[in-house]
C-alpha cells in the first residue's frame, strides 16, 4: 500500500511538474506573440498607466516599451478623444460592454498625430473584476490618406481641380438651408465660355481643355477662399458668393468677365479673346428659395447675357424670367406628353465592343425625342422635366416595350444581339414596369439574358434595397443588371458587395481622361480589379481616342465604347432593318403610369 501511495504521489509531483512546464511554455508564446506582433500591443492598469507594450506599440508612438511602462495612456492621446476613451475603458471594467473597437488619434513623441484603429478588452482578475485592459493599436495613417484622396477625387473635377457639380450642389443646399432657417443672403452666379463648342471642334478637346483649365485658374485668382467656385461640367463654372447682396454681386460679376478677357489666349492658337457670359441671382430676392431654384434661375440671367452677345453679365429679374421659366417648363412637359401619346420618341443604338478583340458584342439604346422635320432632341432637353413631373416612368416604360420589341425583331432575322436599356431611379420601385418587363418577355418569348437593364450609380447609392429588389427581379426573369457612371462617388465602392449586378459601366468623366489624368487612371484601375474580383464585367464609355482604348485594355476593361469606336446611330443603320417594329402602348395607358 505504502508503495501504491509513493508511486501516485510521484504520479503527482510529475503531473504537476509537466503541467508548469506546459503553462510557461504558453506564458513564453504568448509573450513572443505580445512582443513581436505587426500591431501594437499593451496592458494598462486601473490607472490607465501602461503596465506592458511591445515594439510595435512604441514605434506608432515614438517612445520605446521600457519609456512606455508608467506613462499615463492620455498623454498619447488627442485631449479631444481622452474623455470618450476613459469611459469606455470604465464600462469595459465594469462589465458593461464586451469590448471597444474604435478610432481615435494617437500623439506622437514629436506631437504628431497618428489616426489609429483602437480595439480593447477587459483582462479578468481573479475577483472578476476587470482591472487591467487589453489594448491593440493600428496605425491607420495610409488608410486615411487614401480616403481622403479619394474623397477629393469624388468632390473634384479632375481637369481644373474644383469641386464638382455634385458637391457645389451639396454647399448650396446646405447655405439656402441656413438661409431659410437665419435670413437669405448670398448670391449664385453660373456662367460659360462663349463659342467653346467652336473651339472644340476648331482646335481639338485638348485645345479646349487648355482653355477651361486656364478660365479656372482666372476664376480662382478673382474670388475670395470664402466663396464657392465649381466646375458643373464642360464649359459651365458656378460661383456661391454667401455674403454677396445684388451691389457686392454685380462688382464680382464684373471683375470676373474683365479678368478672362483680359487673360492671354490660354492655347496660345487663337485671335480672339476668350469671354464668358455670367449669370446672377440674389438669394434674397427670391419668395421661394431653394438651391434648385437659385441655379436655374443664374442660368436663365446667363441665357440672356449670352444673347445679349456674351462677354457680359445679367441679374435674374423675377418677373420676367419667372414666366419665361415657367412657359419653358410647361412647352416641355407637353410635348413629353404629346411624344408619348403619338410615339414621337426614338431610339438610337451605339455600339460596345471587346476591349481586346475589338468585336462589337452588344448594343446600348439611348434616347431620343423626335422633333420638327425628323431631327433627334437629345434626352438632355426634357429628361429633367420629366424627372420633376412624373413622366419619366411612363418614357421608361415607351423604351422598354420598344426594346423588347426590336430584340424581337432581331431574333426573328437571326441577328440577336445584346441590348442595354437604361432605367431611371424614379422606376425602380415602379412594380407596373416590371409587370411590363415580365409580360413582354412571354408575349414575345425573346431570350431574356439579350437584356441587360441599367440604372445609374446615384440611383443605386440613394434607395440600395429598392435597387436590390429591381435588380433580384430583372435576374429572376432571366435578364442580366448593370449599375451605371460608376464613379459619380467613391464611397459606392461599398455598395457592391450589396448589389447583385452582372456589369459595371465605368463613369464617362473618368474614363475620358484616364489617360492624361494619374487619379482618374488609379479609379479606374481599382474599380476593374474590384468588379473582377467579384467576377463581373467591367464597361468603359465615352472612349474619345485609341490612347484611351490601349490604356482600358492594360488595365483589363471588358467591354468599351464611346466615340472613338462607333456614334449612335439609329436603329435602321445599326441594324440595317429597314421597318422598324412598332410597340408603343396606347397614350392613356403610359400616362396613367
Amino acid at each position: 500500500m505504502l508503495l501504491l501511495a509513493l508511486s501516485a504521489a510521484a504520479a503527482i509531483v510529475v503531473a504537476f511538474r509537466l503541467h508548469k512546464r506546459a503553462v510557461r511554455r504558453a506564458e513564453a508564446n504568448l509573450r513572443t506573440i505580445f512582443d513581436t506582433a505587426p500591431i501594437g500591443n499593451a496592458v494598462v492598469d486601473r490607472e490607465d498607466r501602461f503596465a506592458d507594450a511591445n515594439h510595435a506599440l512604441g514605434q506608432i508612438v515614438g517612445f520605446t516599451p521600457k519609456e512606455l511602462i508608467g506613462r499615463p495612456l492620455t498623454q498619447l492621446v488627442h485631449p479631444e478623444d481622452v474623455a470618450v476613451l476613459r469611459e469606455a475603458l470604465a464600462q469595459l471594467r465594469a462589465g458593461e460592454r464586451g469590448g471597444l473597437e474604435t478610432e481615435l488619434r494617437c500623439v506622437h513623441a514629436t506631437g504628431q498625430v497618428v489616426p489609429a484603429a483602437v480595439h480593447a478588452a477587459a483582462l479578468r482578475s481573479p475577483d472578476g473584476r476587470g482591472a487591467r485592459v487589453l489594448l491593440q493599436v493600428l496605425d491607420i495613417t495610409e488608410r486615411k490618406r487614401a480616403e481622403a484622396h479619394l474623397q477629393h477625387m469624388a468632390d473634384h473635377d479632375p481637369l481644373t481641380g474644383l469641386l464638382n457639380r455634385r458637391r457645389f450642389e451639396q454647399e448650396l443646399e446646405r447655405h439656402v438651408a441656413q438661409a431659410q432657417r437665419y435670413g437669405s443672403e448670398g448670391a449664385v452666379i453660373m456662367l460659360d465660355v462663349d463659342r467653346f463648342k467652336q473651339v472644340n471642334d476648331a482646335y481639338g478637346h485638348s485645345t479646349g481643355d487648355r482653355v477651361i483649365t486656364s478660365v479656372a485658374r482666372v476664376l480662382r485668382r478673382r474670388l475670395r477662399t470664402t466663396d464657392t467656385l465649381a466646375r458643373l461640367g464642360g464649359d459651365e463654372f458656378a460661383v456661391l458668393l454667401p455674403k454677396a447682396d445684388r451691389r457686392e454681386a454685380a462688382i464680382v460679376a464684373r471683375r470676373l468677365v474683365e479678368a478672362v478677357r483680359a487673360q492671354a489666349d490660354p492655347a496660345g492658337e487663337r485671335a480672339e479673346a476668350v469671354t464668358i457670359s455670367v449669370g446672377v441671382t440674389v438669394l434674397d430676392e427670391h419668395g421661394e428659395l431653394t438651391a434648385e431654384g437659385a441655379m436655374v434661375d443664374a442660368d436663365l440671367a446667363m441665357y440672356d447675357a449670352k444673347d445679349a452677345g456674351g462677354d457680359g453679365f445679367a441679374f435674374f429679374a423675377a418677373d420676367e424670367h419667372a414666366a419665361a421659366r415657367a412657359r419653358t417648363r410647361t412647352t416641355w412637359r407637353d410635348r413629353i406628353v404629346d411624344a408619348l401619346a403619338h410615339d414621337r420618341f426614338a431610339l438610337v443604338a451605339q455600339p460596345v465592343l471587346d476591349a481586346r478583340s475589338g468585336a462589337t458584342v452588344q448594343h446600348e439604346l439611348l434616347l431620343r425625342m423626335t422633333g420638327p422635320h425628323g431631327t433627334l432632341i437629345p434626352p438632355a432637353a426634357f429628361l429633367s422635366i420629366a424627372e420633376r413631373d412624373g413622366l419619366i416612368v411612363a418614357i421608361d416604360q415607351w423604351v422598354v416595350r420598344n426594346a423588347i420589341a426590336l430584340l424581337a425583331e432581331l431574333e426573328q432575322r437571326g441577328a440577336a444581339t445584346r441590348l442595354e436599356i437604361n432605367i431611371s431611379g424614379r422606376s425602380l420601385g415602379d412594380a407596373t414596369l416590371l409587370a411590363l418587363i415580365a409580360g413582354e418577355l412571354r408575349r414575345t418569348g425573346v431570350e431574356p439574358s439579350n437584356l441587360l437593364f441599367e440604372i445609374p450609380e446615384t440611383a443605386a447609392v440613394a434607395d440600395v434595397q429598392l435597387a436590390r429588389t429591381f435588380a433580384q427581379h430583372v435576374q429572376g426573369l432571366g435578364c442580366q443588371f448593370a449599375i451605371d457612371d460608376f464613379g459619380a462617388g467613391l464611397g459606392s465602392l461599398y455598395y457592391l458587395k450589396h448589389l447583385p449586378f452582372d456589369a459595371l459601366k465605368l463613369d464617362g468623366e473618368l474614363v475620358e481622361h484616364c489617360a492624361r489624368n494619374p487619379a482618374d487612371r488609379l479609379l479606374v484601375e481599382s474599380a476593374v480589379k474590384v468588379v473582377h474580383g467579384l467576377g463581373r464585367t467591367a464597361i468603359a464609355e465615352q472612349v474619345g481616342d485609341a490612347e484611351t482604348h490601349a490604356l482600358l485594355r492594360e488595365l483589363g476593361v471588358d467591354l468599351v465604347q464611346g466615340h472613338h469606336f462607333g456614334m449612335p446611330l439609329p436603329l435602321s443603320a445599326a441594324f440595317g432593318i429597314r421597318e422598324l417594329p412598332r410597340a408603343a402602348a396606347p397614350a392613356q395607358d403610359l400616362l396613367a403610369a
